[in-house]
């Protein structure tokens, strides 16, 4: 009987495709920016030494890569916390294959914070409020190609360093508000709302792929980009656009103009920022600014 565990033992031994190595030899360092998280933002994980020759992890049941394409000394992500994940400590698992074989792995809890995200209270005409059927068509035909858009992660991290503001007005409407009009509960206000004139420049928050520039009911004449690794940034309301669908833009570069398109009271920018289904407030990528530095 001794023997034939011995056997089995060796042949585990041998089919086995890497080591997993946790403990006081274990090289991984995993840190996070900022340790706590609020709902509706966006965190820096950070894994070292760069030497790993991949590293990926999961988190909310999503999995995602660590590259080490944004900073040569070290291996990063960004992480978006939905603004409606319910406030608790989640799990995060991070695995790092060294050039050896060997699987190195780190598990950490993420504490997400409550945001009092403000409420405002509407009355208004149901001619303003309900859609006629051909026009919630339309609708309902746009939400979806947003939808299957935002499903698409590429590898390649197209983003670089700390993250820009597309105009320079201050903020109108809040990131998160929630509304209630005629006492129906709307979906909440996913984007920031930025004063700007009409014809002001909007300028790219940061490097990506040109994938959207369309006309919708609600966002008039958009321009989206994709940064790489699920995060996608949303421009809209603008008055005319500057670049095309497959255009590559860096950070600054001339998306289009400011304007009042699409269900809007007055010229302004409409910025909005998703990463991996999972909308964020696009100001906090602005906070991580000192994180992101080249």
């Amino acid at each position: 009987m001794k023997k034939i565990f011995l056997v089995l033992f060796l042949i585990s031994c041998l089919v086995a495709p890497a080591e997993r190595v946790a403990g006081a030899e274990n090289p991984l360092r995993v840190e996070v920016f900022p340790e706590v998280v609020k709902q509706g933002e966006v965190c820096l994980v950070r894994a070292t030494p760069a030497s790993f020759k991949s590293v990926h992890g999961e988190f909310q049941g999503k999995k995602f890569s660590l590259s080490p394409a944004v900073r040569p000394d070290r291996h990063e992500v960004l992480i978006g916390v939905d603004l409606d994940a319910k406030p608790a400590k989640y799990e995060m698992k991070i695995l790092a294959k060294g050039e050896e074989g060997k699987v190195y792995s780190k598990a950490l809890a993420l504490k997400v914070a409550k945001t009092d995200f403000p409420v405002q209270k509407l009355t208004l005409p149901r001619s303003m409020v309900d859609l006629d059927p051909k026009t919630l068509d339309r609708v309902n035909r746009e939400s979806k190609k947003l939808k299957a858009l935002f499903e698409g992660v590429r590898a390649e991290t197209l983003w670089r360093g700390a993250f820009l503001r597309p105009v320079e007005g201050e903020v109108t409407t809040g990131f998160g508000l929630r509304r209630v009009i005629n006492g129906q509960r709307k979906s909440p206000h996913s984007g920031l709302d930025l004063r700007a004139e009409e014809g002001t420049p909007v300028v790219a928050c940061n490097g990506g792929i040109v994938v959207m520039v369309d006309e919708h009911f609600f966002s008039g004449k958009s321009v989206i980009l994709d940064h790489g690794g699920g995060l996608y940034s949303m421009y809209f309301h603008l008055s005319e656009t500057g670049v095309g669908e497959g255009d590559r833009v860096q950070t600054g570069d001339l998306l289009g103009r400011a304007g009042s398109t699409g269900r809007s009271t007055g010229p302004h920018l409409h910025w909005g920022m998703i990463i991996r289904g999972a909308r964020v407030d696009p100001l906090s990528f602005l906070r991580l600014s000192k994180y992101l530095q080249d």
